[in-house]
Parts: structure tokens; C-alpha cells; sequence
């Protein structure tokens, strides 16, 4: 094992009804919020919104709304917030909703403070020095930006997709209330069942330690989880154990516990994945379910062992060759994705711009780059990679 150093302080309030103590969190950090969150009429269809602002009056919190954010969150629709903050000074921010509400409010939350670009932080220009306290509301549980320290958004008039991390990025107070997930539509909880999913796999799939017993039954074990959790969704889309369960599992399949001790990872499925939303606007759990496949494909030959003990656990796979097993852990992942109706090819995400590689390939190796994985990727790699994703 690799030598590590961790620490998570935010501050969790789980169950069902937890979304009635937002006020309550909001108030240990000051009187005013600003509320970061979806376009206003997606609350016309749930009361979401409506509990936050009666929590936040009972405590006393003025909440200021600043509607808007999308799937793939932009850093031309943050500008409006950071104005907003700047002018307004709130004391805290509360983002309500899902990984791109939450990834918008931690963005927000260090460009308030800054009198420069924000993006400066992103290309390693300047580091934030102070934020705005962060409580976030969890609508939709799937990226575990509630309980880690990265932001990823998507700057538009670059045409980059990026993550920047920071442990002070971490949000102070984390409401996970299943409630709130009980009429999330069914294509969104395929969506996020992927993303999730995608989150346990990236380490597993990428770390080169040879023997990592709990981290890799931690990763066997929570995939399976989604996937018991998403049989009993499909019968019932309000099963609360099911809802509660999944949200749990989302929290803890990215916020730096598992990895713990594994090492650097390649990273092959969000660097691939990335690039999806950044050119299409992909569902980033539709980006997942798309290179997850294409990632298995790739490495079949020189991580065969590694899918096979993936296909014995979490399919419980009665199959001694490893590459028979391999083969078809494959094979049954892609059935799972088809049962939960999420796209496994860029066909089937809607992208069918034949350029799409071309445009795509060249970003993806900034990203590796980026990320300090340039030397396992080339140019040629990923065009091949992405090739797989057809």
C-alpha cells in the first residue's frame, strides 16, 4: 500500500426529513445564503425549493436565489452568482440538487473571494486562499461532490471541461435526505446508478497494486449495491430503503476513502467521459456508461485478472479462466446497462458527428495531462480508446 493522508470534516445529516435542518446548518455561519441551484420551473414539479426556504425563514437565513444550473455546469453561469456574491456578501452557500448544483456552489464559493478569473485556479495560475462556507442540500446522489473536494465545470468559451481540487473546497455540511430522491424521474436514476458506478470501477479498474483485498471488495461489494438497489427501483421507484441505500453508497463511492493506499490510477474512464459532455453535453452518468465499456474493451488483454475477479464478485460468475470470465463480466455489464436503459455507445448518447473522435481525442489527452497522467496516454491511444466507444 501507498502512504496517505485523509481527512473528512464535513458535517452529515442523513434521513428522511434531514432537508428540514438546512436552515439550522446555514445559520451556524451567518444570516444571509445564497441558494445555488436548478432552472426555477423545475420546481414547479417537486418541493424541494419550498423546504429550503421554509427552514431557512424558521432560522432566520435571508435566502438569495440564483436559478439556472445545467447538467454540465458552466463557468459562464457561475459568473452571475460570483457577481451576486460579491455585491450581496453572503455569509454561506447553500447548493441544492445534484453533483452540478454542488460543483457550481464549490466554484462560486472560491471565485467570490478572488478578485481575479477563477479559472486561474484550474490551470494552477493561483491558489484560493479563502472560500465562502459550503452547505449543500443532495437532490440527486451520484457524483459524491457532497463529501470530496473537487469542482469540475465546463468553460464554454475555451471549450474545456476540467476538475480542480482542494480540501478546501469540502463542503461544511452535507443534508442527504432520500426523501428528496423518491421522484426522481427514472432515466436521471439510470443516469446517476452509472456515474456511481463508474466512480467504484475508475480505481479498481486503474490502480497496479497486485493484491488490494479491501479496497477492491469495497468497490465489488458497493457495485453490486447500486445494482441490488436499481432491481428494486425498477419495481418500485419510491422503494425508500432502496432510495436511502443509494444515496449512501453514492457518498462514499468518490470521496477519497477507497482509494485510500491504491496508488495513481489511469483515470480511463472520466478521461474519455470528460470529453463527451465537454463537446455534446452529455449526462456525465450517460458519458460513464458509454466509456465504461470502451475502457473494458481497451485493457481486456492486460487486465484480464482484474475483470475477471470484477465478473466472479459482482456478478457471481461461476468461471475459472480468466478471460472467460473477463469476457463476460463485460458482457453482463453492458446487459445491466441496457436494463437500466442508459447508452452504451456514442451512437446511442445521440452523437453522431463523424468528427466526433477527431474533436474529441485531443482533449482528452489535455485532460490526462492535466491530471498527471500524460505519460500512460497518447494521441493514438485514445483515438483508439474512443474508437471502442462506437
Amino acid at each position: 500500500m501507498y502512504g496517505f493522508e485523509f481527512s473528512l470534516p464535513t458535517q452529515i445529516k442523513f434521513g428522511e426529513g434531514a432537508v428540514a435542518a438546512v436552515g439550522e446548518k446555514a445559520a451556524q455561519f451567518g444570516k444571509k445564503a445564497l441558494l445555488i441551484t436548478y432552472p426555477e420551473d423545475f420546481f414547479t414539479k417537486v418541493d424541494f425549493l419550498e423546504k429550503v426556504e421554509k427552514s431557512c425563514a424558521e432560522a432566520g437565513v435571508e435566502l438569495i436565489k440564483y436559478f439556472g444550473v445545467k447538467s454540465n455546469p458552466t463557468v459562464e453561469h457561475a459568473q452571475g452568482a460570483i457577481e451576486i456574491a460579491k455585491k450581496e456578501k453572503p455569509d454561506v452557500l447553500i447548493a441544492l440538487g445534484g453533483g452540478s448544483a454542488m460543483d457550481e456552489a464549490k466554484y462560486v464559493s472560491m471565485a467570490a473571494p478572488y478578485d481575479g478569473d477563477a479559472w486561474d485556479f484550474v490551470e494552477g495560475k493561483a491558489v484560493p486562499e479563502s472560500v465562502l462556507p459550503l452547505v449543500v442540500v443532495v437532490t440527486v446522489p451520484a457524483t459524491s461532490s457532497e463529501l470530496n473536494y473537487t469542482t469540475v465545470m465546463n468553460y464554454e468559451k475555451i471549450q474545456r471541461k476540467d476538475g480542480y481540487a482542494n480540501p478546501i473546497l469540502l463542503p461544511k455540511v452535507a443534508i442527504l435526505d432520500p426523501e428528496l430522491t423518491y421522484t426522481l424521474p427514472m432515466h436521471q436514476t439510470a443516469y446517476s446508478a452509472a456515474d456511481i458506478v463508474s466512480h467504484l470501477m475508475e480505481a479498481y479498474f486503474g490502480h497496479t497494486l497486485t493484491w488490494a483485498p479491501f479496497q477492491d471488495r469495497y468497490s465489488q461489494g458497493s457495485i453490486r449495491t447500486i445494482m441490488d438497489c436499481m432491481d428494486r427501483i425498477l419495481v418500485d421507484p419510491q422503494d425508500k430503503e432502496a432510495r436511502a441505500q443509494m444515496m449512501w453508497t453514492a457518498s462514499f463511492a468518490w470521496n477519497g476513502f477507497y482509494p485510500l493506499g491504491l496508488g495513481p490510477a489511469d483515470a480511463t474512464i472520466h478521461v474519455l467521459g470528460h470529453s463527451l459532455s465537454n463537446f455534446y453535453d452529455t449526462p456525465h452518468g450517460a458519458a460513464m456508461s458509454v466509456t465504461i465499456p470502451a475502457t473494458m474493451r481497451y485493457f481486456m488483454d492486460t487486465k484480464t485478472a482484474k475483470f475477471a475477479g470484477y465478473a466472479r464478485e459482482v456478478f457471481k460468475l461461476d468461471e475459472d479462466d480468466d478471460k472467460k470470465a473477463a469476457e463476460k463480466g463485460l458482457e453482463l455489464t453492458l446487459d445491466w446497462f441496457d436494463k437500466i436503459k442508459v447508452p452504451t455507445t456514442l451512437k446511442a448518447a445521440g452523437i453522431t458527428d463523424p468528427e466526433a473522435i477527431a474533436k474529441m481525442a485531443p482533449d482528452a489527452l489535455q485532460t490526462a495531462k492535466a491530471w498527471g497522467l500524460g505519460d500512460l496516454y497518447t494521441l493514438e491511444k485514445i483515438e483508439d480508446m474512443f474508437a471502442l466507444c462506437k
